[in-house]
Parts: structure tokens; sequence; C-alpha cells
């Protein structure tokens, strides 16, 4: 848990933080990607969407990683859209799935959004720990 007994006066509220925004501007565009087949729009999207949720998460102390739960949420992303593309290609049928139509694409659309996921949280967890590390030989 996070000690909140040293915040300050210049902290955000809870009214002024910007995941709720994020979260919606997520859903919209992976939503509008995947209806229209923009691939580059849903992956932005659903790459919004799992950086906000980790967010929010962090910001209510359900996470402690919040980078962690990103890039796990990217491996959800490259399951799911790995057996949507599989089934969509005919190289693994699922009978539940049999009726719908352009799950390659959009199979694809997840997979490619999860692999984003987790080279952005890596990228900026190495960041972080390469600033970290400057910092500490500064101080």
């Amino acid at each position: 848990m996070v000690d909140h007994s040293r915040r300050t006066e210049t902290d955000r509220t809870d009214a002024a933080k910007p995941w709720p925004i994020l979260v919606a501007l997520g859903l919209v565009g992976s939503e509008v990607g995947i209806v229209v087949d923009l691939v580059p729009v849903a992956v932005g999207g659903l790459v919004v969407f799992a950086a906000s949720v980790a967010g929010i998460l962090a910001d209510a102390d359900y996470v402690d990683r919040p980078l962690a739960f990103a890039a796990k949420f990217g491996a959800a992303f490259v399951v799911v859209g790995a057996l949507l593309t599989a089934h969509g290609t005919g190289a693994l049928p699922i009978a539940p799935l049999e009726p719908l139509s352009g799950l390659a694409s959009r199979g694809l659309a997840l997979v490619l959004a999860g692999i984003v996921t987790i080279v952005g949280a890596g990228f900026v967890r190495s960041r972080r720990a390469e600033d970290d590390g400057v910092r500490t030989l500064e101080s």
C-alpha cells in the first residue's frame, strides 16, 4: 500500500486525473479501428486503453507495478488475438466463432496492440531505470 500522508497541496485531486477520458478514447479508438478495419487506429486505441487501465489501477493502489500490469494486459491481447487470427485464417476452427467474419484482421490488431503494449512497457521501465541510475550517481 502507498502512504498518502505525505501528499502536498500540489498533488492532483481525484477529479483532475486523466484516466477516465483516456479509457474512453482508447475504447472508442479501438472499436472504430476494428469496425472500419483500420488496424493502426485499433492498435493505438487498444494500447491507450491498456495503459489507462494500468494507470487507474495504480492510482487506486490496486497494483504496485503498473508497467508489469500493462505488459500482462498486452500478453492477454497477444493470446486472444492469436486465437482469433488462427480461427479467421482457418488454422484453428473454434465452433462458437463460426458465424463471425473478419476475425483474422481483428485478431491481427489485437496481436499488434499486445506487442506494442509489451514493448512500450519495457521501454518505459528501462528509461525509468536509467533515470534512477543517473539520479543516484548525481546525488
